[in-house]
């Protein structure tokens, strides 16, 4: 009895301990080459990204990857999209990630800047699929529950 306590907390404990070094994924994408990048956003062609196996950038040392970004911009009057992880800046606006930056230029360019860090893939998609962490340790559990039980 003692044994499968003693593993089931190391499993909670190694479950918790993964979750809690991994950063945010985000949905890492160009409509340039991805049209299903475009708004509405079709996640079946994209690959959420793990930011924090991103590589160190020289101009920003020691700066990781902590945030979802997509950026909206209308060049020569077409509307392109990039989504991708984001190091610098704030989640939304003053906070609220339900709000964009957005900023006109010259020559008809327009420029939407959209920046979350509340979940997995917030660069809008949601990634329904369970974490291996989660799987193992649901599996653990059970293997554990029903060797008691015989």
């Amino acid at each position: 009895m003692l044994l499968y306590k003693i593993i089931l907390s190391l499993s909670l404990f190694a479950l918790t301990w993964a979750q809690a070094r991994k950063g945010i994924k985000c949905w890492a994408c160009n409509s340039m080459t991805d049209p299903f990048c475009s708004d509405p956003f079709d996640n079946s062609t994209a690959n959420p990204k793990e930011c924090y196996l991103e590589p160190e950038l020289p101009h920003l040392r020691g700066v990781p990857s902590t945030m979802c970004r997509k950026i909206r911009m209308k060049v020569n009057g077409h509307w392109r999209y990039k989504r991708d992880c984001a190091r610098l800046g704030e989640a939304g606006v003053g906070g609220d990630a339900r709000y964009c930056i957005y900023r006109t230029g010259t020559f008809n360019i327009h420029m939407e800047y959209c920046t979350c860090n509340d979940k997995d893939g917030c660069n809008p998609a949601v990634d329904v699929r369970p974490s291996i962490y989660l799987i193992t340790a649901a599996s653990t559990g059970l293997i554990m529950l029903i060797r008691k039980l015989l």
